[in-house]
């Protein structure tokens, strides 16, 4: 599984998430397509019924109450047995059309004449009759007002089909088919929609409507914002589940290095005490030091320190689940933070006297109380200070000090080591993780445990730990823990 989670996973993965989006655009542009026939059904849709209606509003006076005279005019089968009548002009057919309105019903007189011979331009005209007092200006005038109710109920429909486009109409004349105005017929040419040529009026016919809309792009996106918005959705969720899931791959993975370069650094700090108290006793029993108790009692010592360390790590480890989970019970009572460091100090310099180490410690001149448990604090203390001096070699130089600052006490561990770049400065609370160095191996063995320790224990008892550190110019190690307040 390894080399196919790191030669081919994220190929894999831009595969899929490739293979999504050009899914996801096929089936946009093919709802777009389908979304576009739909838009110009509805406006044929909007344009037939306002021609419906216009035709009966312009011969419905004193048929108001007439329910068979409103059926006929606004049915389907009337506008389209119209509309056939008004396209046999362009096949040069002549034809008669005359209304007549009376009080008990409407005669429609409408007939064909087919030419045998070849047309013959110019032969073909056009005779009106008017009823009485009307004149041409008169029904040029009612032209008009027809147009504006047309074009009215037009922009209704449009309206309540929810179409809100820019538009606008041609008017053509009935009798040659020429439109009025010949820079409108060209931008109609390369418009979107362009419906087909209605009359407005059964009295006369002076001109034809023909509605126009320039594009229908913006009515089409509108419709499908719905998807759109889901499929944009769909695709940023996938691709927060891929980074999600590529996270957590990731950050498995580190974790199983650093437990793999854990258990390798823990390995080598348990064998370090139990060497060192395996060649105390080794020392005891070769040399017969009971006879010589002054370098008995120092080989005691140093294993009683060894086995302290040995129990510290075994500690850390056992507690590590209960520490991030806050589940330890700090069992506190007044501790003296001066004199819990004083101890850690004084162990400290048997350990590495002969190493040339230098521990300097300024306690404050004011106790320094706090209410905490002398276990883990004295731990913490430990850990400290026992980086220090491992990460600041054999010339190593500590500076302790311990102070009050208002109601919290100060305590301040500064080594002379190799310093840590600022963008660790976080990192290095994590559990397992340690610096990495110029090469795989770290320069110092631990176990990665101890500044998370630190940090955990700190935070438990209401403190906080800080580090101030530049490559090069060694580290601080400051922590804050509450002064104690007897209540």
């Amino acid at each position: 599984m390894k080399w196919l989670s790191n030669r081919y996973a994220y190929p894999l993965v831009a595969l899929a998430i490739l293979a999504i989006v050009g899914l996801q655009a096929a089936w946009l542009i093919q709802l777009f397509r389908a979304q576009q026939i739909q838009v110009k059904r509805d406006l044929d849709q909007a344009v037939s019924n306002a021609a419906r209606k216009s035709d009966y509003l312009s011969v419905r006076k004193g048929h108001e109450k007439s329910e068979n005279f409103r059926n006929f005019f606004l049915s389907a089968e009337w506008l389209q047995f119209k509309q056939a009548y008004t396209r046999m002009r362009y096949r040069h057919i002549a034809s008669r059309y005359n209304s007549q309105i009376k009080d008990d019903s409407t005669i429609v007189d409408i007939s064909l004449r087919i030419p045998n011979d070849k047309y013959i331009p110019g032969k073909r005209k056009i005779l009106r009759t008017y009823d009485d007092g009307e004149t041409l200006m008169s029904i040029m005038a009612d032209d008009r007002i027809d147009l504006r109710r047309m074009d009215s109920l037009v922009r209704l429909e449009l309206k309540q089909n929810g179409i809100n486009a820019k538009s606008f109409y041609i008017l053509y004349n009935y009798e040659t088919g020429k439109p009025a105005s010949l820079t409108v017929a060209k931008k109609a040419k390369i418009a979107a929609y362009r419906s087909q040529q209605f009359g407005y009026n059964l009295h006369f016919f002076l001109h034809t409507y023909q509605l126009v809309v320039p594009s229908i792009n913006e009515v089409v996106v509108y419709r499908m914002l719905y998807y759109l918005v889901s499929s944009v959705l769909m695709l940023v969720l996938t691709g927060l589940a891929f980074v999600f899931l590529f996270r957590m791959m990731r950050s498995q993975r580190l974790y199983t290095q650093a437990r793999i370069a854990f258990t390798g650094n823990m390995t080598h700090e348990l064998k370090t005490p139990v060497a060192v108290i395996e060649a105390a006793l080794d020392a005891i029993t070769r040399f017969e030091l009971k006879r010589d108790p002054i370098k008995l009692e120092n080989y005691l010592d140093i294993s009683k320190t060894e086995v302290q360390r040995l129990n510290l790590i075994i500690d850390k480890v056992l507690n590590l689940d209960q520490l991030d989970s806050g589940e330890i019970r700090l069992r506190t009572e007044l501790y003296d933070v001066q004199q819990g460091m004083e101890s850690v100090v004084s162990s400290m310099r048997l350990r590495n006297d002969h190493k040339g180490a230098s521990i300097k410690y300024f306690p404050a001149e004011e106790p320094c109380f706090v209410d905490g448990d002398p276990v883990h604090l004295t731990n913490v203390f430990y850990n400290l200070v026992d980086n220090a001096l491992k990460y600041s070699g054999a010339k190593a130089a500590i500076i302790i000090d311990c102070q009050v600052e208002k109601n919290m006490v100060r305590v301040s561990i500064k080594d002379n080591g190799p310093g840590i770049p600022k963008i660790y400065h976080d990192r290095i609370f994590e559990r397992f993780f340690r610096i990495p160095g110029h090469t795989d191996q770290h320069n110092v063995k631990g176990s990665g445990l101890g500044l998370h320790y630190v940090k955990q224990i700190i935070g438990q008892h209401g403190g906080r730990v800080e580090v101030q550190s530049e490559p090069g110019n060694g580290s601080n190690f400051i922590i804050y823990l509450p002064s104690y307040n007897e209540i």
